[in-house]
């Protein structure tokens, strides 16, 4: 299978935010890529491999990681403590994208090495906003240099 890097990785389990930030998406007129998988497992296998495929790791990696925190199978706090831990993906750039408002969160999430905490907005038209923030801060520049 040949995969080519997508320009935002989502990490989200909830079909109902999935489909309200690809709706943000095309609102927006977007030109990122965005690629989608649904649970903690899947990212990592998408992210580090595993010992079934020899792609090449680094040659998929996203630009930006949008990570939801409260999923089935491994939380996001596992999947962000594990791409810490591997030097493929220590300096990937990680937002956790979560609804939770808890400070405790928050600072866990940043003493596990997140580069930024945003919760999941209320309004559609703040998601525009955030998305359009995201692809602003992460994409438009070589943020890895």
């Amino acid at each position: 299978m040949n995969m080519s890097a997508p320009d935002i990785l989502l990490v989200e389990d909830s079909q109902s935010d999935i489909e309200l930030f690809m709706f943000a998406h095309q609102r927006n007129k977007s030109t990122a890529v965005i690629r989608i998988v649904r649970d903690g497992v899947e990212a990592l296998d998408l992210l580090l491999g595993n010992e079934n495929r020899t792609e090449d790791v680094l040659a998929i990696l996203p630009r930006l990681v949008l990570l939801d925190l409260n999923m089935p199978r491994l939380t996001g706090f596992d999947v962000l403590e594990r791409l810490r831990t591997d030097e493929r993906t220590r300096r990937l750039p990680i937002v956790i994208f979560s609804s939770s408002d808890q400070s405790a969160d928050k600072l866990e999430a940043h003493r596990l090495g997140a580069n930024d905490y945003v919760r999941k907005p209320a309004q559609f038209k703040d998601l525009c906003a955030i998305l359009a923030q995201f692809e602003h801060d992460w994409l438009s520049v070589d943020v890895a240099s």
